[in-house]
This record gives C-alpha cells, structure tokens and sequence, in this order.
C-alpha cells in the first residue's frame, strides 16, 4: 500500500523519487510533502492507536554543572524575570523592553515593582496560559529616555507569593554611549567527548562576562544563535533514537506523531529553562536586556541545509516547527500569532531592527526560517529589511547586522565538491563501511552540512554578493558605517570588505569599508589550533563584486598564553565574547617609524590606513574584569617594529570600538585568564 501511494505521488508531481536500488532519491522532493508552503510545514499523522515510549529520568553530566542533567529536567514552579531589550523611540523619548515571567499555575500571579528616576509604565501580558503546567507572562516595559550622559538603573522586586526576588539593570540615557555584548554557542554539541566537557565547563567565559558587566554594566547584551543546543534529543527521546536507524525510506516518509511531537516541545521547554537557569546565565538574563537572533543547534544541526527529500520530510519540518515555537517564546517573548505585534517581521522569518539611541541601530536576520539549499533569506525578506532601514531609521552612526553565519569567512571550495559528489551517491554506496563511519545522523557526510550553512559556500555566494551590493548602496547614500557580527564557527577573528585599489581614500570616507565580526563560540568546544592553521593556507583574499576587496585580516599579533608574537595571525580557536561600545576618540595621523641600520626615519606607512587594532587590557589571575595590562607592552622605542599611532581619518569621531576576549588556552605566565585585542572602527563620513 505505502509503494502504491509513492508512486501515485510520483505520477501527480511527474518525479522520478527512487535510485536504481529503490532508494528514495536525496534531490527529489520529498513525496509526502512535496511542496511544502515553510520549513515548518509538516503534514497531518495519520491516525494511530500505539503510543510511544516516555523519556528516561534526568542524569547530570557533569560534576563541575551538576545542574545540566539529560535528558533536560523539569523546571522548578517560578523562573524569570529574563529582560529583553527591543527599542528606543526618539519621537517619545522612551525605552522600551520586556520580561519574561513563568510561574506554575497552581499559583497566582506574581507581583513586580520597579524602583528608578525616570518614569516608567508596565503591563501584563499572558502568553500561555497553561504550558506543560506553566503559565507564561510577558511584561512590558516603557521606561523613559533621560536627556544627558550617564546610566539610569532600574532596580525590580519580584514578590511570587512564597518568596521575593530582586536585582537591577542600566539604561543608557540619550546621550550616552552605548555598551554591550555579542556571543554566540552557548553549550555543547553532541560530538564533544564527556571528558571535554567537563575539563572546559560551561561557566567559565560566561563569568569574565559577568564580571565585566559589574565593573562596567552593559546595557545590551546580543545572543547570536545556537543559545540552546538540543542535539542530544536524537538519543534522549526514545523515538528519535528509533527513527535515526529507520530504513532510508522509512524514515524520510514517515509521520511526525501528536505524542511526539508534545515531547519534542516539553524537550526545547525543559532545555531552555536549564539552560537560562544556570547560575552565570541566569544572572546575565536578569541584568542585561537581551536581543537574540536563533541558528541551526537551537533547532538541530544543519536545520535548513539539507536536500529536499530530508528537508522537507515529516520529521525535519515537524522538529522545526517545534523549535520555532520555543524559540519565539524564550527568544523573543512571543508565540507565532503575536509577533508581527510584538514588533518581529520578515516574509514567512522573524527578524528584527532595534534602536540604541541616536547613534546605533542593530538588524538581527532570521537565516534559519526560509532556508533551504538555494536561498537563506526569501527576496521579500530582504526587501523588508532594506525597507525598514530605509524608513525607520534616519541620522545615525552605525548598523550593526548580526548574521548568525559569518557574512565574510574563509572558502573551502574543495571539501564543498568532494561533501557534494558525496551527497550524490545513491544511498547504498553512501552506507559502505569507510563512508558511513563519516556521516552524520542524517545519513550524509558530518560536514556536509556545515559547509552548506557558510554564506560563502557556492550556493549562497550570489545572494549573499546581490545584498552586499545593497548594503554597500545604502551605506553611500545614508553615510552609515555598517559592521557584521557573527557567531557559529567555533573561532574568532575579523575580516573585512572595503573599496578595492584606492590609497588615498580614507577610511572615513570609504563606505564599502566593512568589518565582519566573527565571536564564536563562549561555551563549545573550540577546533584545535592545527585545523585553523589550514585556515591561513587557503585563499584569504577575495574580489566578490565591483570595486570591492574581501579579506580576512591579520587581527592577532600574539599568543594569548604567552605574548609571543603569532605566525598565523588571522584566526584563533579559544573561547571568547566581543565587548563593544561606541566612543569618541581623538588621535594624531598614522605614522610608521621605521629603522634602517644607525638612522632613524619617519615615513607615512607604505600600507595607508591599516585597520586599527591593537592588544587591549587582560583579567586578573582569577579570571574576572579587566584591570591588567595587555599581553604585550611595546617599547615604541628605536628597536620596535610597533611604532604607529592612529588618527581621526583612520577612525573618525564617532568610533564602534570592538573587544574580543579570549580565554586563554593554556595557563598564562602571569596567570591571567583572559586576554583581549582592540578594533576601531571609524563612522563614515
């Protein structure tokens, strides 16, 4: 009966579906939902009586967080408030944010007051009123927006009826510059050894934060995708774990059950709260608005980068459609009827633009939504956000895009052919011994996907070039310095686009100069250091589109560990966070002092207008803020090969300053834990 119904689908959409071996073909559509509308569009299940098997009890995995169990346990009866940041009104001279608030439904709502100067006003909202025994409330906020310089606090007491909790958060008034905080990869993978995890933890980075936010408090913090990772629910649910093994057509037509999908939910509902009840998080959550922007592992890995037959199976939309859900609410205190209200657009994604004052604006893309093995972003998607910067923001000094997937990273065109000649073999020849060793749960290649992801990836490139294009036009005409900040790679570093072959033009003036921020990842499990050396030896240096270069840029001149000077200078594999803030700075013109044998010369550099980076402050030996000097100390005197200093036409009035911290590898010799290194980035004039 199920040969006769693909074959009626096969004659209906005249589609070939099967290989030569009656294996269902990986290109062709899936033939039981062979048009889907979204990545969410999962067919009904047909009626069954068989129930499946319930989730084991919690274990912790790990001594060092016994809090993390798996499967993810069942949260206690109140959590929140987790604040979220969503604009600022000019016009009104309003801040404007939200928190979330869950409280088990056998009691009444909680109560909350907040203590400031400025006025403010807040209301409620239920989201749910009965989720997996939980009622869900969004409070939101209006605080008003203080002429001057300086912070307003916002202190809030929670009476829950049984108990009170408290804390505080800044905003910063309109004249204020603003600080904040990008990170992204936010636990483990399901391929990072036990013994890994435990020697790394998961809180260690996410304390530097903390305690930078107590020696100068954020007022945003931007969380750039996999915040959750829920990939060990392949093994936790016992019919994920089934459905892995299933028959190559099995398992690619067979339905996504109501009971399963009820525990997919409780899974990502269960593994959010653990996640933002782990002490470190927890606290940020409660002090720092947040804005995040989802990835693949919030989903699960590869979501979206796969063919059409895994793409659009029953199975592949059904988990993502549950993950959308719970990612609207814990994300974005929204569900799916409510965010276009609560401010969310995008053609069928969720993306954002929110307004830091009058200086900044930050635009977070929803690349995991619409894509597929064409596109990221649907071409309305595009053309709404280009019409939201067009109309709704006027007269300031940065953009900042937060691409979950770095924008500009390097290209591995040969693995991409080798992964994609792969994909191509029929699924019997795919299943031999030296191959499948290789494959991911899916039954393709373990990187296959990863490669499909990157915008540079043959696929995505011309898209990605077409809205560069956009944005390099934007840029001219609205004279507004725009910055990319990703996450995703499990490494850091910057690279850069700017106009190609013109020295003389400065960097304020040059609105196709560009910096991708690339932060990743703040708990995970980085590559070894010998992966990245792979990195240098490819091509680093591109010509994607007219009068443009792209390039990764040699950002790190010496060890975290030791201050020794590098070799391979463009990416590095520890952990790290990006602090950033906008700051006027005020600096004499770039000169390089140069010494040839006994004399002593000055000279302009020969490389005009190099990026201006430098080695910023160090932690104390216990790991937290940022009292110590750099790594290095340059001598500037005769011997030193360092002598330069950087000028207003190097990096303007209005300067995005950019701080990567990087914990360190490996005990350093002074016993600091984590090390920084500086970007500034000029405003366009």
């Amino acid at each position: 009966m199920e040969e006769e119904i693909l074959n009626e689908e096969n004659n209906k959409y005249n589609i070939v579906v099967k290989d030569r071996f009656g294996d269902l073909e990986i290109d062709a559509p899936n033939p039981v939902n062979p048009n889907p509308h979204d990545n969410g569009d999962c067919p009904e299940p047909k009626l069954t009586t068989t129930q499946i098997e319930d989730m084991p009890p919690p274990i912790p995995v790990s001594i060092q967080s016994p809090h993390i169990t798996r499967p993810p346990k069942q949260p206690g009866p109140a959590l929140g408030p987790y604040y979220q940041f969503l604009t600022t009104d000019l016009n009104r001279m309003l801040w404007f944010g939200s928190a979330l608030i869950l409280r088990n439904i056998s009691y009444d709502q909680p109560e909350i007051e907040f203590f400031c100067e400025p006025k403010l006003d807040f209301n409620w909202e239920i989201l749910y009123d009965n989720l997996f025994n939980m009622r869900i409330y969004r409070i939101n906020i209006s605080i008003e927006l203080r002429d001057g310089k300086g912070d307003d606090i916002i202190r809030w007491k929670m009476n829950w009826g049984d108990h009170i909790t408290d804390g505080l958060f800044h905003i910063a008034r309109y004249n204020q510059n603003w600080r904040g905080g990008f990170f992204s990869c936010n636990g483990f993978d399901s391929t990072v050894p036990d013994d890994i995890r435990t020697d790394l933890t998961f809180g260690t980075v996410w304390e530097h934060l903390n305690s930078i936010h107590e020696e100068t408090p954020l007022h945003i913090l931007i969380w750039g995708g996999d915040q959750t990772y829920v990939d060990f629910m392949f093994e936790d649910v016992p019919y994920l774990k089934e459905w892995v093994d299933m028959e190559w057509n099995q398992k690619w037509t067979c339905d996504f059950r109501d009971d399963l999908k009820e525990q997919i939910e409780q899974y990502h509902f269960n593994s959010y709260i653990q996640n933002w009840e782990r002490p470190e998080v927890k606290n940020a959550l409660a002090s720092i608005p947040s804005i995040m922007m989802w990835d693949d592992h919030d989903i699960f890995d590869g979501a979206g980068s796969y063919p059409p037959l895994l793409h659009d199976s029953p199975m592949m939309t059904g988990l993502f459609k549950c993950a959308q859900k719970m990612r609207l609410l814990f994300q974005h205190h929204t569900t799916a009827e409510k965010a276009r209200v609560h401010g969310l657009f995008g053609y069928q994604g969720y993306n954002s633009l929110t307004q830091c004052g009058p200086d900044l604006v930050i635009i977070g893309t929803d690349g995991r939504t619409e894509r597929d093995t064409n596109i990221v972003h649907h071409p309305e998607s595009w053309n709404m956000i280009f019409d939201k910067l067009e109309n709704d923001i006027i007269n300031i000094k940065h953009l900042i895009v937060v691409f979950p997937v770095p924008f500009s990273f390097v290209r591995f065109k040969l693995a991409e052919n080798i992964f994609d000649h792969i994909k191509k073999f029929p699924n019997r020849f795919r299943n031999v011994p030296p191959i499948k060793q290789t494959n991911s749960i899916f039954g393709l290649p373990e990187l296959y996907d990863d490669l499909l992801d990157e915008w540079t990836n043959a696929s995505h490139i011309d898209e990605r070039n077409r809205e560069l294009i956009r944005f390099q036009k934007f840029a001219e005409r609205k004279r507004i310095r725009i910055t990319f900040f990703s996450g995703d790679v499990h490494c850091c570093g910057i690279s850069r686009f700017k106009k190609r072959q013109q020295d003389d033009l400065l960097p304020i003036n040059d609105s196709k100069l560009m910096y991708q921020v690339i932060s990743s990842a703040i708990v995970n499990k980085p590559p070894s250091r010998q992966i990245l050396f792979v990195a240098h030896y490819v091509r680093t240096k591109w010509y994607p589109v007219e009068e443009t270069v792209e390039e990764l840029i040699d950002f790190f001149q010496r060890l975290p560990e030791t201050g020794r000077k590098v070799r391979h200078k463009k990416l590095m594999s520890n952990r790290n966070w990006c602090y950033f803030e906008i700051c006027e700075e005020d600096h004499s013109t770039v000169y390089k002092n140069i010494t040839i044998g006994c004399l002593q010369r000055v000279f302009k550099s020969k490389q005009k207008h190099i990026p201006a980076v430098k080695l910023g402050p160090t932690s104390s030996h216990d790991g937290h803020g940022s009292a110590k000097s750099p790594i290095h100390i340059h001598s500037h005197n005769r011997s030193c090969s360092h002598r330069k200093e950087v000028g207003q036409d190097d990096i303007g009035t209005h300067t995005l300053k950019i701080r990567l911290w990087l914990e360190s590898g490996g005990k350093h010799t002074e016993g600091r834990k984590f090390v920084s290194y500086e970007l500034l980035i000029p405003n366009l004039i």
